[in-house]
């Protein structure tokens, strides 16, 4: 769900619950007003005044699948805060924390950078702010 359509559900929610219900243009104010706090949420820093992202690697285990990933972030400059990993019954599992504050390139360019190094090796990749993360996962 993008922000403007969380923004408008937030608002609907809130206009079921005011009597008499607000005419459009103040739902709208309502809205625009819900959209510039939750971009002014996604800017809010974390770890040492940074936004942290998750990196979240899954797939069949294989030789050199950390050195993989770990070499990418490098290269463009962010830093693994927090890393674990784990192999069961031969699948490969890894969480990284990473701040991507030094990055040379934005959120969505890292991602994909991520996605292309993923695809010779079979696993899927998921990169996500941390507060984001956290946001979906308690709803």
């Amino acid at each position: 769900m993008d922000r403007e359509a969380l923004a408008y559900g937030v608002a609907e929610i809130l206009a079921r619950h005011i009597s008499p219900e607000p005419p459009q243009p103040v739902l709208e104010a309502v809205v625009a007003d819900l959209v510039l706090l939750v971009e002014k949420q996604e800017a809010a820093p974390g770890f040492g005044g940074h936004r942290l992202a998750v990196l979240t690697v899954l797939g069949h285990n294989q030789k050199g699948i950390v050195h993989a990933f770990s070499e990418v972030l490098a290269e463009h400059g962010a830093d693994i805060v927090d890393i674990n990993q784990t192999i069961v019954h031969g699948n490969f599992a890894m969480m990284m924390v990473i701040d991507p504050s030094g990055c040379d390139v934005d959120l969505a360019g890292l991602k994909a950078i991520l996605k292309k190094r993923a695809e010779p090796l079979g696993v899927g990749v998921f990169l996500q702010y941390e507060d984001m993360l956290r946001a979906v996962n308690r709803v």
